[in-house]
This record gives structure tokens, C-alpha cells and sequence, in this order.
């Protein structure tokens, strides 16, 4: 979506908008095996207000979200969203140094060039942003048996409690005088 910067003025715009679960393909195209899958369409709000030649972006994003547990491997859903603001400036004319300490303010700076902005770039960039590495069930998750594979949130496996190295089975009978 791309805004004129004459157009957004002094007043704040506010824009509801709503992308369909395969918006993300084309920056996902690199990953075939992913553990998650957009069940509904994506949820975007955007206000966009002007200072100048500064554009304040502030979004709100929400989805619905099936992943495939890390720990257990067992499907599940969740609504994701997120929230960010940003400050949209006009790119320099001089070019920036290789190296620059960068503080909170600019983490939340982006540049533009020309006479419109597009937010999607941004916006999708926040998405996978918000997606965790590893998405976990439940916080209490016991995940799978290292040794048979049986799922532990559903019950006990019936491999022994304790397995110990055979590398270490020496050390058993070691006693300090």
C-alpha cells in the first residue's frame, strides 16, 4: 500500500485493511518447511500522521496462527498480534557511515525517497518479526521421549526413568576414601 506524503497532512489517518492468509508467500518463498500456517486473512491498522517531512507509521497487526509445537509436535493455534510505531523520514542526500552506534530512536527510524511510501515492506517486515523461532503449546509442554518418541503430555513412555551413559556405567561403583 503506498501513500502520497502530500496527501497524509497534519491530521492523522487511520486506514483497516485485511491481507489474505498467502500475503507472505513471496518473503516466505525461501522457507519450504515451515512450522506455522496463516489460518485467517491478516488484520492491518494503520495511522499515519505527518510532522514535516517526518511521517509517524503506527500499525496493528492480527492474525490467527497454526504452528506445530517445537517440543511435542502437535498442532496448535494462536492469535497473534502486534503492535509498532515508526518514524518514516526522508532518505539524506550525503551518504551514511559503514559504522554508527545506534540508539532506541534509531530502531524505530525508517527513510523513504521520492513523493510516496510504501508500508507493506514495513509491515510484513513486523509480521515475521512477531512470529516466534520455536512456538511452544503450553508453557508446561513435556515435549516427546528422547528414546521412543511417545508424547509426555499424554502419558508416561515405558522406557526406563533413568538412562544412564554407558560411557559413565564405570563411575557407579567409583567411592572417595
Amino acid at each position: 500500500m503506498k501513500f502520497r506524503v502530500e496527501d497524509i497532512g497534519g491530521e492523522e489517518q487511520e486506514q483497516t485493511l485485511s491481507q489474505g492468509e498467502n500475503w507472505l508467500e513471496e518473503r516466505l518463498a525461501g522457507e519450504p518447511q515451515r512450522p506455522f500456517r496463516f489460518t485467517s486473512p491478516i488484520k492491518i491498522r494503520l495511522h499515519l500522521s505527518q510532522s514535516g517531512k517526518v511521517i509517524l507509521l503506527r500499525s496493528r497487526i492480527e492474525a490467527k496462527v497454526e504452528w506445530m509445537c517445537a517440543r511435542c509436535l502437535d498442532p496448535f493455534s494462536r492469535t497473534l498480534t502486534s503492535e509498532f510505531k515508526t518514524s518514516l523520514k526522508p532518505r539524506p542526500d550525503f551518504p551514511l557511515p559503514d559504522e554508527v552506534e545506534l540508539n532506541r530512536e534509531d530502531l524505530e527510524t525508517e527513510f523513504y525517497e521520492g513523493e510516496e511510501i510504501d508500508v507493506f515492506p514495513l509491515v510484513q517486515d513486523q509480521i515475521l518479526l512477531t512470529l516466534p523461532a520455536k512456538a511452544i503449546c503450553d508453557e508446561e509442554c513435556r515435549g516427546l521421549c528422547p528414546k521412543c518418541g511417545q508424547n509426555l503430555n499424554r502419558g508416561i513412555c515405558q522406557c526406563a526413568e533413568k538412562v544412564t551413559d554407558p560411557r559413565f556405567e564405570l563411575l557407579r561403583n567409583f567411592r572417595v576414601h
